[in-house]
């Protein structure tokens, strides 16, 4: 099962997009950085990517992850579980 968040990321402003509750998560959206709170241009990961899903596999409980871009931008956000 899968639930689908979409977010607004303002230009210029670290903001938190995923609050981990042991869910597989993927994401989509243009071009931004993930990290921790003080993600910026030149600290943090360098996501590009219009229709590619960036998996991030599970994200712990209580792990916190922040996007940030120079530009306004929208991030999809898939968090998903599997059944064995």
């Amino acid at each position: 099962m899968a639930t689908v968040q979409k977010i607004t990321l303002p230009a210029n402003t670290a903001t938190l997009i995923i609050i981990g509750d042991g869910r597989r998560v993927a994401l989509q959206g243009g071009q931004f950085f993930i990290g921790g709170s003080n993600v910026d241009l030149d600290n943090g990961m360098f996501i590009s990517g219009g229709r590619e899903f960036i998996d991030l596999g599970n994200v712990a409980l209580g792990e916190t992850i922040y996007a940030f871009s120079d530009s306004e931008n929208f991030i999809t956000i898939f968090y998903y579980t599997t059944i064995l």
